[in-house]
């Protein structure tokens, strides 16, 4: 089939489509749909255009209407390991945030239309979901599988009763949506500005239950190779910044001249550089303080004050302070909570 100069996306997930399609009588009309046989969908390298899967997606909720639940019985039977070494890697990473933070980066391997990223906010970590806007059904039904998927492959990870603290979809819902508050334990809101889902920080700074750190590299370096040239450009300015910063806390908070001098850059153009994406030192110091701070708390067994001196703090009340105001709450009880 002639996929064209248009974004495309895995047959996986077509394939996972049709096999929920319980009520079409005849399949090979969805196959012949999308102009794919089900041996070419079982080829983990055959990819479809949008347009297509949306179609499909359409005429499978038209044998459902009016309740729509075939989108989220796929969310819910997705495992890692359909997605190959993606998935294994996401299985595998210590915690989840490990697992979000190459996630954006990775599925563009199975997913060319989507852009996937994260931001902490207020003590919750906010997963976020970008496409182009298209008002069909099928557009809308699959952001909701995105959303949905990416729960799931969450909840195998760590534990079958986790559930959000939001789920938000750009688009408008008609119809019901009971199946997908049973999916995601909560009712989504519609009409926000963006796709989403957020989770409390103690859930995505928890280790999960099969992490190997190893293993996570081993899976993680192999799909540097296999992404396309233009995406193996190196970490961006402001990733290096952080790494680096942390690595230099336990001695106090580094100069703006001493990162820029271990990035073989003079102080004048790091700080002309950061402008230029909108970032301040300041704000990377603070980010670096915190990814350090929330990674000792949750899995070392430092002292609160060994920790508060190793992120670059000369008083543990000052630690205590900007900690809650990261996290929500005290390092104490975010350390509890995560062992819990």
């Amino acid at each position: 089939m002639d996929q064209g100069d248009g974004p495309v996306i895995s047959a996986l997930y077509a394939r996972k489509q049709i096999a929920e399609a319980i009520h079409v009588a005849d399949p090979a009309q969805l196959y012949a749909l999308i102009g794919l046989t089900p041996e070419q969908l079982e080829d983990p390298s055959t990819m479809l255009p949008l347009d297509s899967y949306y179609d499909l997606l359409e005429a499978i909720a038209a044998s459902e209407n009016p309740e729509l639940r075939f989108h989220m019985r796929v969310c819910a039977g997705m495992r890692c390991e359909a997605f190959g070494a993606f998935g294994l890697a996401f299985k595998s990473a210590p915690t989840l945030r490990h697992a979000f933070e190459r996630m954006g980066r990775y599925t563009r391997l199975h997913n060319q239309v989507s852009t996937f990223r994260f931001v902490d906010r207020d003590g919750v970590f906010c997963w976020t979901h970008e496409k182009p806007r298209d008002p069909r059904l099928g557009a809308q039904l699959s952001s909701e599988a995105a959303m949905g998927t990416t729960l799931t492959l969450c909840r195998e990870t760590t534990t079958p009763g986790l559930t959000p603290l939001r789920v938000q979809f750009a688009h408008e819902r008609c119809g019901s949506i009971e199946p997908l508050v049973e999916h995601f334990g909560i009712e989504p809101v519609f009409g926000a500005a963006i796709d989403g889902i957020q989770f409390a920080l103690v859930d995505i700074d928890r280790a999960t239950s099969v992490g190997d750190a190893a293993i996570w590299k081993f899976f993680t370096d192999h799909l540097e190779t296999t992404l396309p040239r233009d995406e193996t450009a190196e970490p961006g300015l402001e990733t290096l910044v952080v790494a680096e910063i942390a690595k230099l806390l336990s001695g106090g908070v580094p100069q703006l001249s001493e990162v820029a001098a271990t990035l073989a850059m003079g102080p004048r153009t790091l700080q002309r550089r950061l402008s230029e994406r909108g970032k301040t030192y300041q704000a990377l110091v603070d980010e670096a303080r915190r990814q350090l701070a929330q990674q000792l708390v949750s899995g070392s067994r430092y002292s609160l004050s060994e920790i508060a001196f190793l992120t670059g703090f000369s008083e543990q009340s000052a630690f205590t302070r900007a900690f809650k105001r990261w996290s929500g709450q005290t390092p104490g009880a975010y350390r509890m909570s995560s062992t819990a």
